[in-house]
């Protein structure tokens, strides 16, 4: 294992490697992660010494030279090569050799500063009810707020950044792990022992304007309304239109009669 405070060499491929040389090199980059170094890259292997192999290529997609690396390749690694250094079950993935990867262990003394983040959609939420794990891995805490920002990309690119102060009263009372100095796990972060940017201010929805009432048209000049006395009459019957016109020629005509009847014909 390296002195404390010197990293071994990464290699990076170059565009004048042979595939050989390539494939060689990339052996060197997965055994680096996955047997040694795993939490200089934000990733905290489980027990059996298993990551996710999307969080694998997260990070690998993080690093110069490695930036096109798919699933697609690693499996083709284990096609090619005889001796690869790693091994897939499901969509998980760990090294051969784990005799150097590190292990997590009971952190009683945190450090009073440790870093986070959160999806932007979640923060509002996470200040009123604390941050909560979405598996059984854990909280990922880091005493680097790069690191932790780096962390909460790979989930969200406007990820949220908080510092959790240890120290405080309910601090006492979580069981922090520790994975290396760069990690830590917890189950539960209470919302009183961390601190965030301001909640961003929420406009509330406009009312719904009630839908207009319709106006009451008036009658224009020379129309007239139909009441329902006048239905009842028979306003607007042509039936009972023509009886009335009918009615009328006959008192007419009765008239007539009556003024003759009156009046001598000599007159």
């Amino acid at each position: 294992m390296q002195a404390a405070g010197r990293e071994k060499k990464r290699v990076k491929p170059t565009k004048t490697m042979t595939q050989q040389q390539k494939i060689k090199q990339f052996k060197k980059i997965l055994s680096y992660i996955l047997e040694r170094h795993p939490g200089e890259f934000g990733l905290i292997p489980d027990e059996a010494g298993y990551v996710k192999i999307k969080d694998l290529l997260k990070a690998l997609n993080e690093t110069d030279g490695w930036r096109n690396i798919r699933e697609s390749t690693i499996k083709e690694l284990l096609l090619v090569d005889k001796n690869p250094p790693v091994e897939i079950e499901d969509n998980r993935i760990r090294a051969r050799q784990r005799d150097h990867l590190p292990q997590v262990e009971p952190a009683p003394e945190p450090p009073k500063i440790l870093y986070t983040s959160v999806r932007k959609k979640a923060y509002p939420h996470v200040v009123e009810k604390g941050i909560a794990s979405p598996d059984d891995a854990g909280v990922i805490l880091s005493p680097d707020s790069e690191m932790a920002a780096r962390l909460g990309r790979r989930k969200d690119r406007e990820a949220v950044v908080l510092t959790v102060h240890t120290t405080r009263p309910a601090g006492r009372n979580i069981a922090f792990r520790r994975f290396t100095d760069r990690l830590y796990l917890a189950d539960h972060i209470p919302p009183d022992i961390f601190t965030g940017p301001p909640l961003p201010k929420t406009t509330e929805k406009a009312k719904k304007p009630s839908p207009a009432k319709p106006k009451a048209t008036q009658p224009g000049a020379g129309s007239f309304s139909v009441t329902p006395a006048m239905i009842d009459a028979g306003a607007g019957n042509k039936t009972n239109d023509k009886k009335k016109k009918s009615d009328w020629k006959k008192d007419r005509r009765q008239r007539k009669k009556n003024d003759r009847k009156a009046w001598p014909d000599e007159f």
